[in-house]
């Protein structure tokens, strides 16, 4: 497996300007993957038995200005989208896109802030101090198993200020401000520009509302056509309009739109009307009972399409802004974002992309308070450069996290019966298909530890015995 990781590694290499930059990137992945322990960037050195004074220079490559994350994301976008990536029945990719909260408590750590956490886990405090991330993925799939393979994070809240130290680009179009929704709508926006192709952002009721499905639309291709579509669970109290009637004949000026509807009572006011159909979900089919209409949504004052489903006992509904597309399909591309839970395991837990400790006295703030745009304006260049140097870092670390959570998915897709064959400790739950992301771990980190002259022809295995002999002034010249 660690053949086949290499060759996936290389691709990244027009990435970067310098070769030094690269090692250092290929041993931040193979770190992530063969360590075991999660204890920051000293956990790589550890495992890897990579020289200890080089310690020092493996931090100062994640704040590298040589760290060029646009164009890693930009090579792993193209990786993704040639290996395993889900169409839809039109040929658009399916993006999933959700936040996750991450606890720090460190007063030096620029982007903390106090933030809530909506859960009904008595094992989860209501509120945090930390991080909350926007993650945006592609889901990826063969016949047996699928994946959402992670592409891109970046930090979602009390980020105004940070975005203009790190010099991040705009908006796309005008807003009120700054939002969790609308930088998630730009991210899914960047992706889709990216690559150039139709996609499908696939997200919760959170994000059911007008600014993202405003951003959705300004995206268009070549010819005019849209290349980014919305779908995602509407909020119970949604209320949209029929469309205007052709003739009117009452008194005063014509109403724009036509009549209100209230449209969770329509599951039990055009309870007749409801069609039946199977749908493939959660890795079964299941029969339910549908309603789909298309109406008028006064907050973008477009229509969009909504899908009634009636699943049991269970009521929801879901909107897609592609009106030609098939209500069942629009079902089942909902069904699939739970995969990014998955995948926030993963990286969490498994690859530990979200232990990380990178700090800079520049900042310092014990209350929570995130940083606003005015304080800028007092702020001499220096902090400003170790301020964002800090937050470069961060979203570096947890990018390069989420690479190698996906390598380990794009294997799992891809080489499903030799990583079985390889894989010869006790499960109690064995996979009969395609292997999890911990299987083709365990098995790289048991080549890794005890065969790992086998692969003396890769790039992995050049560059780590490289790491193991340099002096530590030699390491410093190469990190910068």
């Amino acid at each position: 497996m660690i053949g086949q990781l290499s060759l996936l590694l290389m691709v990244f290499r027009e990435a970067f300007p310098r070769g030094a930059t690269f090692e250092w990137f290929v041993v931040a992945i193979f770190g992530f993957i063969v360590r075991l322990d999660h204890h920051g960037v000293s956990s790589s050195i550890r495992w890897l038995r990579i020289v200890p004074n080089s310690y020092e220079a493996f931090l100062a490559f994640f704040r590298s200005d040589a760290l060029k994350l646009n164009k890693i994301l930009a090579h792993w976008l193209s990786v993704v989208s040639r290996h395993g990536a889900t169409r839809t029945r039109t040929g658009a990719f399916v993006l999933i896109g959700d936040g996750i909260k991450v606890a720090k408590e460190a007063e030096c750590m620029p982007g903390v802030k106090k933030l809530h956490q909506e859960s009904e886990n008595s094992g989860k405090a209501p509120w945090i101090l930390g991080h909350h991330f926007g993650v945006l993925g592609m889901l990826a799939a063969n016949q047996e198993k699928a994946f959402c393979i992670p592409l891109i994070a970046e930090l979602h809240e009390g980020a105004e200020a940070l975005r203009q130290l790190q010099q991040k680009d705009v908006m796309p179009i005008a807003t009120e401000k700054l939002t969790v929704v609308t930088l998630m709508a730009n991210l899914a926006r960047t992706v889709a520009t990216k690559l150039k192709e139709p996609c499908v952002a696939v997200w919760d009721a959170y994000f059911a509302v007008g600014p993202a499905f405003e951003i959705a639309k300004t995206l268009r291709g070549n010819k005019g056509q849209r290349l980014l579509h919305i779908i995602t669970r509407a909020k119970s109290n949604i209320v949209a309009c029929e469309e205007q009637p052709q003739t009117y004949s009452g008194r005063g000026r014509p109403p724009k739109h036509g009549k209100r509807i209230k449209l969770e009572a329509l599951f039990s006011a055009r309870a007749e009307e409801f069609s039946t159909v199977k749908v493939y979900t959660y890795g079964e089919t299941k029969t339910l009972a549908i309603l789909c209409l298309d109406l008028i949504w006064k907050p973008i004052k477009d229509k969009l399409r909504f899908v009634l489903v009636k699943d049991g006992t269970a009521r929801f509904i879901l909107i897609c802004s592609d009106l030609t597309m098939a209500p069942q399909e629009i079902v089942e591309l909902y069904a699939s974002r739970f995969k990014i839970e998955v995948t926030f395991k993963m990286v969490k837990h498994i690859i530990g992309g979200l232990c990380y400790h990178f700090w800079t006295t520049a900042w310092r703030d014990p209350s929570g308070k995130s940083l606003a745009v005015e304080q800028l304006k007092d702020m001499d260049d220096r902090r400003k450069k170790l301020i964002a140097s800090a937050m470069n870092a961060i979203e570096a670390f947890v990018n390069i996290a989420l690479i190698a959570t996906g390598l380990l998915q794009i294997i799992a897709l891809e080489h499903a019966a030799k990583v079985r064959h390889l894989h010869h400790w006790w499960m109690r739950t064995y996979p009969p298909d395609v292997p999890s992301e911990e299987m083709v771990k365990t098995v790289i980190q048991h080549e890794f530890y005890h065969n790992f002259r086998k692969f003396k022809h890769t790039a992995i295995y050049r560059i780590i015995r490289a790491k193991r002999r340099h002096q530590a002034s030699e390491l410093m010249k190469m990190a910068v």
